[in-house]
C-alpha cells in the first residue's frame, strides 16, 4: 500500500512540474486556430477581394518592445532567427522547421541551401504586437480599426473565430478571437493567400 501511495505522490509531481513548464505555447492545440498546412483563409480569394498594402514589409512587421526585437516576415530568414535567439525547442516536419520561444512566438521557415525563409510567425502573447498595434486582448473592432473592414470574418473548422486578411503579394494575417471577440492568437503567412 506505501509502495502504490509513493508511486502516485511521484506521478503527481512529475505532472504538476510539467504542467508549469507547459506554457500555452507549447501546446499542439494552443488556441491558434490556423495550423501552418491550413494557413488559407476560408473565404474567397478571387482578386477582387485581395489587399494592396501600402508598405508591404511594414504590413507584416511584429515587435516585442521589452526584448527591443522587431522584424518582417519578408525578411531574410537567417537575420531573423538570428534577432529572436536561442530557440526554447525546434521541430521539423520535412523542409519545414518550427522554432518556439519563451517570449511566446513560434516562427516556421524553410532552408535550402544558404537560403533561410520564413514562411510563418504566430503570437500567443501581448508582448507581440503588428505594425498596427494588434496584440493579445485587442478586440475584434480594434483589428477593423487598424486593418480595415475589407478582412473575412468566418468560424474555422475547430469552431475558433477567426478574422484574416489576404494581400496580392501573397501573405495573410490572421486574429484568432475568443468568446468575447478578444485577440488570443494572431500570426501572419507567406504564400498561402
Amino acid at each position: 500500500m506505501n509502495k502504490k501511495f509513493l508511486v502516485l505522490l511521484m506521478t503527481m509531481g512529475l505532472s504538476i512540474v510539467a504542467c508549469g513548464k507547459n506554457d500555452d505555447f507549447y501546446n499542439e492545440d494552443n488556441g491558434c486556430g490556423v495550423g501552418l498546412e491550413e494557413c488559407a483563409s476560408e473565404c474567397d480569394t478571387a482578386e477582387d477581394s485581395l489587399i494592396t498594402a501600402d508598405d508591404e514589409v511594414l504590413e507584416v512587421t511584429v515587435e516585442n518592445e521589452n526584448e527591443d526585437i522587431s522584424f518582417s516576415i519578408l525578411d531574410d530568414g537567417k537575420t531573423v532567427l538570428e534577432k529572436l535567439g536561442e530557440p526554447a525547442s525546434t521541430t521539423d516536419d520535412g523542409d519545414y522547421h518550427t522554432s518556439k520561444y519563451y517570449n511566446a512566438g513560434e516562427l516556421t521557415y524553410s532552408t535550402e541551401g544558404d537560403t533561410t525563409e520564413i514562411v510563418e510567425f504566430k503570437s500567443f502573447s501581448d508582448a507581440w504586437k503588428t505594425s498596427k498595434g494588434i496584440t493579445i486582448g485587442s478586440t475584434a473592432e480594434e483589428i477593423i480599426s487598424a486593418y480595415g473592414e475589407s478582412g473575412c470574418e468566418y468560424d474555422s473548422e475547430d469552431g475558433d473565430h477567426m478574422i484574416s486578411y489576404t494581400y496580392t503579394n501573397g501573405y495573410s494575417i490572421y486574429f484568432t478571437l475568443n468568446d468575447n471577440n478578444e485577440v488570443i492568437c494572431f500570426q501572419m503567412c507567406i504564400g498561402r493567400g
